[in-house]
């Protein structure tokens, strides 16, 4: 996503969704000439958009080395991006030699820094540790919450606040700033400073203003799409001049409201695979679930014993055991 842009933006704007969708774009491009010219060296190929795609692409960024796991949880962190890219996929029978997964120290980072969480419109990120997820250590962000405002906001297009926000969403290339391109070289290439560099950058990323929009920045005219079909592209849709929009600034002195109200939906709350369309959410329940959810600890110690996974694992397609 381009970084002047994203200066300009607040990431709950009117740009936040082409923002997105201009990246989802370019991705699919690339990875669909790529894998035509696979398939014509005689190998088979399938390119993955976030439109199409047949892989879960988060895990793949972690096992192909692209980025580390972030408090966001289903966004993963690069260590020259931050969150402030998107990705596609390549499938492919051709016989290359893998990367490996990373460590540049985000989960010790992300487990100082709260930023996303406190800087979160609509409350759907923790302030909290790690929990099991599907039988998977992650931080667990509220998915219908996170929907929810997405799909509801009325002075931008969909959400990308946390993106925004991240200290480590800077541009460190020879044409950001010397403190964005020194502070990244020792969060790759210091990692015994780790424990000190981290709360310093925190703070100063909050000192320095970090995260709010640079109206300087701002190119693009706020628009909203009018329409009976304004959810889609049609041919009948229009656009007005927005009634509104939404230009938070940072507020480093926000405490979290008592615990985190997450709720948690995994796999044995599922809707039926052959759903098309929304389908119904059960918050009483996802919060229980949340409430009860196993800590790494408690996970490990399970596992060491040979204990039974929670019944949350199983998808509710499977039935009861």
């Amino acid at each position: 996503q381009g970084y002047e842009t994203f200066l300009g933006a607040s990431g709950n704007d009117w740009i936040s969704g082409s923002q997105s969708m201009r990246a989802y774009l370019r991705g699919g491009e690339i990875v669909g000439v790529m894998a035509e010219m696979i398939r014509q060296m005689g190998y088979g190929a399938r390119a993955h958009s976030n439109l199409d795609s047949h892989v879960l692409h988060v895990p793949m960024v972690l096992a192909a080395g692209c980025g580390e796991q972030s408090r966001v949880g289903e966004s993963a962190i690069n260590p020259f991006l931050g969150m402030r890219f998107k990705t596609a996929v390549l499938t492919t029978d051709m016989p290359l030699t893998p990367d490996q997964p990373i460590d540049f120290g985000v989960q010790k980072f992300c487990s100082k820094c709260v930023k996303c969480a406190r800087e979160c419109p609509c409350g759907a990120i923790p302030y909290g540790d790690k929990v099991i997820f599907n039988g998977y250590e992650t931080w667990k962000p509220d998915s219908e919450r996170c929907t929810m405002y997405r799909s509801t906001n009325m002075k931008g297009s969909a959400c990308g606040r946390c993106v925004k926000v991240c200290p480590l969403s800077k541009d460190t290339t020879w044409d950001g700033p010397l403190l964005h391109q020194v502070g990244s070289w020792l969060g790759v290439n210091a990692m015994w400073l780790k424990p000190v560099l981290a709360p310093l950058a925190i703070w100063a990323d909050d000192k320095l203003g970090q995260g709010n929009p640079v109206d300087e920045k701002k190119w693009w005219l706020d628009l909203e799409v009018m329409g009976a079909k304004s959810f889609r592209y049609d041919p009948e849709n229009y656009t007005v001049a927005a009634a509104g929009t939404n230009r938070p600034m940072i507020d480093p002195d926000k405490k979290p409201k008592g615990a985190d109200n997450i709720a948690h939906f995994p796999a044995s709350t599922l809707p039926p695979p052959d759903l098309f369309g929304p389908g119904p959410t059960d918050r009483k329940l996802g919060l229980k679930i949340a409430a009860e959810a196993e800590t790494v600890e408690q996970a490990l110690a399970r596992r060491a014993t040979g204990g039974a996974p929670p019944k949350t694992y199983r998808p509710s397609y499977l039935g009861k055991e």
